[in-house]
């Protein structure tokens, strides 16, 4: 396993845009498609064949195309450059809303005044799926709109990352009622990172229809907001700093928590404010990666192991956002045995 994660920078068009990630990952593309239906069925308890994944597609498909038009005339392109169909590409967006609610991520956010906003997690997903992260850097056409970099999966249009305007954006899954065919927070997130502000931000938060309940932390740069969601609603909280895993913390909100007591968020939560209350003033670039390697409690620690079985999460990237300087420290796999490395938004 190589030890970097792949840069790979697109430009032009949404359209062009999704045909050089098809283009350049053609292959692996359809090879993970192939793999259990996208991996689907590694983690899925009741099979399904591509027909079925694909026919349960059909139903988001048009919600993308009217709610983030130019997200949708990207996946096209990516289709066309990937050498697949429309509704496969689509499959690719929309898979982690055909399998489990499972949990996944542990995150910090933290406001330093001469720093700016700070964000870090650990990415945990089900599937085996370390060998297909990747730096997504885009640079847009259009006068205006910012440029991108982003921690994702070859195929994946969307997942966390930062923006030229100092835009950072973690998540995190949380579980409520209500999951629906939409736009799959993925791809919200992408749209997100073509916004200015927060304000806009929050905007299109309100205006796009949202397939299911995730936590976001987003920031301008110099502040940070968690935003916990439903499928229809949000709360929010804003702090110096914040550390958040899978359940809700919203009085409100946790009325209607899904989440199983059972499950390691909790553990998370308590190690994380523990590790967090020995920072004498803003937690250094050293200290975060610490505690994104954790191991207390293992094996429902911090840094997430799936030993061997991969229906399990596990902790396939860790990555601490610095978006006022477009910067990103990024491991590739479990934190506690690789290295974090530099990527940059600006080239020097």
């Amino acid at each position: 396993m190589s030890k970097y994660f792949q840069v790979v920078t697109v430009s032009g068009s949404p359209y062009e845009r999704g045909y050089q990630h098809g283009q350049v990952f053609g292959e692996q593309i359809r090879s993970f498609l192939a793999d259990n239906v996208a991996r689907i069925n590694i983690v899925r308890k009741d099979k399904i064949s591509l027909e079925q994944a694909l026919s349960m597609v059909d139903g988001y498909i048009s919600f993308i195309e009217r709610d983030v038009p130019d997200i949708a005339e990207e996946i096209r392109g990516l289709a066309e450059g990937a050498q697949i169909t429309y509704r496969e590409a689509m499959l690719l967006q929309v898979r982690r809303e055909l399998i489990s609610r499972g949990l996944e991520c542990s995150a910090l956010g933290y406001v330093d005044q001469e720093e700016g906003a700070i964000i870090a997690q650990n990415v945990d997903l089900p599937g085996n799926l370390t060998e297909l992260g990747i730096i997504l850097k885009i640079k847009s056409s259009v006068p205006g709109e910012p440029s991108i970099m982003m921690y994702t999966h070859i195929g994946l249009l969307g997942y966390l990352g930062v923006n030229s305007y100092g835009i950072g954006i973690g998540l995190n899954m949380v579980l409520a009622p209500g999951w629906r065919e939409g736009v799959p927070p993925y791809l919200l997130i992408r749209h997100l990172l073509h916004q200015r502000n927060l304000k806009d931000c929050l905007r299109e938060i309100r205006r796009i229809r949202r397939t299911s309940s995730r936590n976001l932390l987003l920031s301008d740069g110099h502040r940070v907001l968690d935003i916990e969601m439903t499928v229809e609603d949000e709360r929010f909280i804003e702090q110096q700093l914040i550390v958040h895993t899978n359940h809700y913390l919203n009085n409100e909100f946790r009325q209607i928590d899904q989440i199983s007591p059972s499950t390691s968020t909790f553990l998370r939560l308590e190690r994380m404010h523990s590790l967090a209350a020995h920072y004498d003033n803003k937690p250094s670039l050293q200290q975060i990666q610490e505690l994104l390697k954790d191991h207390t409690n293992y094996p429902r620690s911090i840094c997430a192991h799936g030993q061997g079985d991969y229906s399990r999460g596990e902790t396939v990237a860790s990555v601490i956002l610095y978006p006022k300087k477009g910067v990103m420290y990024a491991a590739k796999g479990y934190p506690c045995e690789n290295q974090f490395y530099r990527y940059l938004l600006f080239e020097e």
